[in-house]
């Protein structure tokens, strides 16, 4: 009996590593496809057989598809999957809204959803200053060190914002804060006066400022938050001073759009 649950087992620890090594090739594929079968395997010190293997059931599911010369890149089956992740009434309501914002504000903006402790971002409206901040959707960036995740955090009791946080947390750049005492402090500052600012912290020359995007649910956490990013040397006090009022409207109209997409779903 011992015998048969030792190989059980060995049976799941095998399957949990295929599925591991599996997600982390779509990972891969997301962010740099195509790749042929030795980059893959360079990149992932996998040996170029259990790539090839990997790949050939990602092929047969749909996740993997061959590129021309070779090569593979993601599959239609992981567009299917993303699309039902569930950010597409944020994205419906939060566009125009960006938009808008950064027709008014002439610098760019993101939309950022908190997942454990980094943000990732999910929308983009790009100005048309030649010098400006340049971020992809998908970019995932620790929380403590962005404008985006600090709007987010605060919107967080005290007790689950200590333990999201790691012990030690990442200095990104020699303006990251890393001090956790200083990080709530922060945090407080936030809280009074309804949007954050971050100075360099996850690129020494950005700078930005975030708004948390309210619910109208009681008691629910911000589900995003929207942000101007720029060149920090842009970012003056009145530049602040002037911007922060804009960003905080925008955010407003975002979520008054959320509540009627979600009525007109509760209605439907």
């Amino acid at each position: 009996m011992f015998a048969i649950r030792e190989q059980m087992f060995d049976i799941g620890e095998r399957m949990s590593t295929s599925l591991t090594r599996g997600l982390q090739l779509i990972e891969l594929l997301a962010r740099e496809s195509p790749l042929g079968v030795t980059e893959i395997a360079q990149r992932t010190g996998a040996s170029k057989s259990g790539v090839h293997s990997l790949l050939a059931a990602l092929v047969r599911s749909g996740y993997a598809d061959h590129a021309p010369g070779g090569a593979y890149r993601l599959g239609l089956k992981a567009w299917e999957i993303a699309r039902s992740v569930p950010v597409a009434g944020l994205l419906e309501a939060a566009e125009p809204a960006a938009a808008q914002l950064v027709a008014q504000v002439r610098e760019g903006a993101v939309v950022g959803v908190l997942d454990g402790l980094e943000v990732v971002y999910v929308h983009r409206v790009e100005s048309e200053q030649a010098v400006r901040v340049h971020a992809s959707v998908g970019d995932r960036i620790p929380a403590h060190c962005t404008s985006t995740g600090l709007a987010l955090l605060a919107n967080l009791e005290d007790a689950d914002i200590a333990r999201l946080l790691p012990a030690r947390l990442a200095a990104v750049t020699p303006h990251t804060m890393v001090d956790r005492r200083a990080l709530m402090a922060e945090i407080t500052r936030v809280r009074t006066r309804g949007y954050a600012i971050n100075r360099g912290g996850w690129r020494i020359d950005v700078g930005g400022i975030a708004a948390a995007i309210p619910v109208s649910k009681p008691g629910a956490a911000p589900a995003a938050a929207v942000c101007v990013a720029v060149p920090l040397y842009r970012m003056t006090r009145p530049w602040i001073a002037r911007t922060a009022p804009i960003l905080m409207r925008c955010a407003a109209r975002i979520g008054d759009a959320l509540s009627r997409h979600a009525m007109h779903g509760a209605a439907a």
